[in-house]
């Protein structure tokens, strides 16, 4: 019993991964697990009216907004399988678009967090099996002290994990939406019928203005 309890306490007292059983493993190259980040800048006439049209099209394949704003900062979530497409169509709708994609392999990670977990959770039904078997109060606390540090070891690996798969599966993009400003364009003067007088006596007086102006230059005396 002492010996069980003193194998299985050197064991989940390890804070790196405990090692798997020793079996040969296939030389297979693991499916790399990617987390996408998109950062994404466009502009529209309106704002709001654009935000809407960006949150529905993110519906449209599968995806969320996870917060949004009237001034044109949308948070989105999209599966990893839309994204592309997803990206392909904003551009299509989208004047002045810009995008950055970011990715991060997190296989090694992924992979390393499960092997902990297995193990802990191994390390648990080893000391549950040992519990059965304490014959004194010292040993039932040590045991259960022992267990309630891999219980929280298992939560937390647990956490991890479900937390990079969500990462995996749902690509995080941020969309900026600015606005667009129209040039203003002056539009030539066209009086109707009863302005064209007004119009013509406007450019008249222009004229006379221009004759008086060029004969007071000229009368003024000349140095010699």
């Amino acid at each position: 019993m002492a010996d069980d309890y003193e194998e299985a306490r050197k064991s989940s007292g390890v804070s790196p991964a405990p090692k798997l059983d020793s079996k040969p493993q296939e030389s297979k190259s693991p499916k790399r697990m990617m987390v996408y980040t998109v950062v994404v800048n466009l502009q529209s006439k309106e704002i709001e009216p654009k935000v809407t049209e960006i949150i529905k099209l993110a519906e449209s394949f599968g995806g969320y907004a996870l917060q949004y704003s009237s001034q044109g900062t949308i948070q989105l979530k999209i599966p990893q399988e839309n994204l592309k497409i997803f990206l392909q169509t904003l551009k299509k709708e989208s004047h002045n678009y810009s995008e950055d994609v970011s990715a991060k392999d997190v296989t090694e990670d992924y992979l390393d967090t499960e092997i902990r977990l297995e193990n802990a959770q191994k390390m648990r039904t080893r000391l549950l099996e040992i519990l059965k078997t304490a014959k004194t109060l010292e040993e039932t606390l040590k045991v259960e002290a022992e267990l309630n540090k891999v219980s929280e070891s298992i939560e937390r690996w647990e956490g991890k994990l479900k937390y990079l798969s969500s990462a995996i599966q749902l690509s995080s993009v941020t969309v900026h939406v600015r606005q667009k400003w129209e040039p203003i364009v002056q539009k030539e003067y066209k009086p109707g019928p009863l302005g064209y007088p007004i119009y013509y006596l406007y450019l008249g007086l222009g004229k006379v203005k221009d004759g008086i102006i060029w004969l007071f230059v000229q009368e003024i005396p000349k140095e010699t």
